[in-house]
C-alpha cells in the first residue's frame, strides 16, 4: 500500500507540475493562487500624476482595480477618494507587472490607502494588497470660481497632449470659466479603425488588438483669475499605435456634434509604439515649453477680457517676463508697465507665479480688447524667466521660455 500510495503522490505531482508548466507558458505566471504586490508609493503633493505599480501572477491583458481610501476620514464623509484601473503586462521571469495612473487633482492632502483587487468580468475579488499614499501639501484657494451668467461665452479648452510613446501615463489638461466643481465628460476615441496584429513571443499566441475608447467624468477645479482648471489621468498601456481625440464636453453629445451643441473642447492624441529595450529620449529641462507652459487659448472674449493661463515649475513668487506682439509688425517695447497689455507696437510686462495644484504652479495675464489693435489677428505670446535691466533697460536672458501663437477671436 506504501507504494501504491507513493505512486499516487508522484502521479499527482507530476500533474501539478504539467498544469504549471501550461500556465506559465500561457501567461508567464503560474495563478493557481492570486499574488499581488504593490511597489512603495513615495510621497507626492496633492494634485500630481502619481503612477502607481506592482507585480501579479495574473495573466497579462487582465486588470486590476485600485481603490483609493482615506486612512482617518472627517466623520460623515466618504472615506473613499477615487478609483481607477491598473492593466496587466507580461513580465519577465514567473510574474507579470502592472501599473495604473492617479489623478490627485481633486483628492485633498492626507494620508491613504491603495487597495488592489483583481476584476473578472463583474465579481471582484476579494482583498489582494494594500499600500500606503501620503499626499502632502495644502490645497489652494486660487480663485473664486467664475460666473456663467447669461452675458458670458461659456468655453473649454484641451492643452493638445501631442505625440507620446505607448504605455506612458500622463496628465491631460486644460481649462474653462465653467464654476468649480462642475462636471464635465472626457472621451479619447481612436480616430480610424485599425488593428493590430501581435504574436505573443513566449507562447506564439497570435491576436489581433483594436483600439478602444476611454470616457469618465471628471470636476473642474479652481484656477487663477478667473479661469478654471480640469485634469484627468491616462494609461495608455492598452493603446494601440494611432491618432486618438482628446474630448471634453459639458453635456454628452454625439461625436459628429463636438463643437456644435453646447460648450466643449478636442485635442489631439498621438500614440506612437514603443520601442523594445530603449526608452525615449529625455527631453532636456530647458527646452521650450517644458518648465514653462502656455495653456490653449479660449476661442471666445470673455466681455472685453482675454485671459491667457499656463503652468510653471518655477515656485510661487517668481517673477516671469511676458511679451505680447503683433507678428507683422516689429516689436517697439512700451516700458514701465507692472501689467502686461497688448497694442498695435507690442507690450512687455511681468507676472508673478501663484501657488497651483501638486507641484505645479500657475501664472496669468490679461489682456484689455480695448487696448488691442483691432486690424491685426496674430500675435505670439512669450514668456520666459528673461528680466529687463531697470537702470538699462536692456534684457538679461534667462534659460527658460515658451512661445505660441495666438490668433485673436472675433
Amino acid at each position: 500500500m506504501k507504494k501504491k500510495y507513493l505512486t499516487y503522490a508522484g502521479i499527482v505531482s507530476a500533474a501539478i507540475l504539467v498544469i504549471m508548466f501550461a500556465g506559465i507558458l500561457l501567461t508567464g505566471t503560474f495563478s493557481l493562487f492570486s499574488s499581488v504586490t504593490i511597489d512603495p508609493i513615495l510621497d507626492h503633493p496633492a494634485g500630481d500624476l502619481v503612477v502607481i505599480t506592482g507585480t501579479t501572477n495574473h495573466m497579462a491583458g487582465t486588470v486590476l482595480e485600485l481603490d483609493i481610501v482615506a486612512v482617518s476620514p472627517a466623520p460623515g464623509t466618504n472615506p473613499s477618494a477615487g478609483a481607477t484601473d491598473a492593466f496587466i503586462v507580461r513580465g519577465g521571469g514567473m510574474s507579470n507587472t502592472w501599473s495604473a495612473a492617479l489623478d490627485t487633482s481633486a483628492i485633498p492632502p492626507g494620508e491613504y490607502l491603495v487597495k488592489a483587487y483583481w476584476v473578472n468580468e463583474t465579481v471582484r475579488s476579494d482583498l489582494l494588497a494594500t499600500s500606503r499614499l501620503t499626499l502632502t501639501g495644502t490645497k489652494p484657494t486660487l480663485t473664486e470660481s467664475p460666473g456663467t451668467g447669461t452675458n458670458q461665452t461659456v468655453y473649454i479648452t484641451v492643452n493638445p497632449p501631442g505625440t507620446i510613446w505607448r504605455g506612458e501615463k500622463l496628465l491631460i489638461t486644460g481649462t474653462t470659466n465653467l464654476p468649480e466643481d462642475t462636471g464635465l465628460l472626457y472621451a479619447v476615441i481612436q480616430q480610424s479603425n485599425t488593428s493590430v496584429f501581435t504574436v505573443d513571443p513566449k507562447t506564439g499566441k497570435q491576436e489581433v488588438r483594436g483600439g478602444s475608447t476611454r470616457t469618465g467624468l471628471i470636476h473642474v477645479l479652481p484656477g487663477i483669475d478667473g479661469v478654471n482648471r480640469w485634469s484627468f489621468a491616462a494609461d495608455t498601456t492598452e493603446f494601440i499605435p494611432d491618432q486618438y481625440q482628446v474630448i471634453v464636453t459639458l453635456e454628452n453629445i454625439s461625436t459628429e456634434n463636438i463643437g456644435k451643441e453646447g460648450p466643449s473642447g478636442t485635442a489631439p492624441l498621438i500614440v506612437k509604439e514603443a520601442i523594445l529595450d530603449s526608452a525615449a529620449s529625455p527631453v532636456p529641462e530647458n527646452s521650450p515649453c517644458q518648465v514653462i507652459t502656455i495653456d490653449a487659448f479660449p476661442d471666445k472674449w470673455i466681455n472685453q477680457t482675454y485671459t491667457i493661463t499656463g503652468t510653471t515649475s518655477f515656485p510661487p513668487g517668481t517673477e516671469l517676463l511676458v511679451q505680447v506682439f503683433p507678428m507683422e509688425y516689429d516689436l517697439t517695447i512700451n516700458m514701465g508697465i507692472q501689467q502686461p497689455a497688448a497694442v498695435m507696437s507690442g507690450a512687455v510686462g511681468t507676472v508673478t507665479v501663484e501657488k497651483g495644484n501638486g507641484s505645479t504652479s500657475l501664472w496669468s495675464l490679461t489682456l484689455d480688447k480695448g487696448r488691442m489693435d483691432t486690424d491685426q489677428q496674430n500675435y505670439l505670446v512669450n514668456i520666459s524667466n528673461d528680466r529687463i535691466d531697470n537702470r538699462t533697460y536692456e534684457t538679461i536672458y534667462g534659460d527658460t521660455f515658451c512661445s505660441k501663437r495666438l490668433v485673436l477671436p472675433g
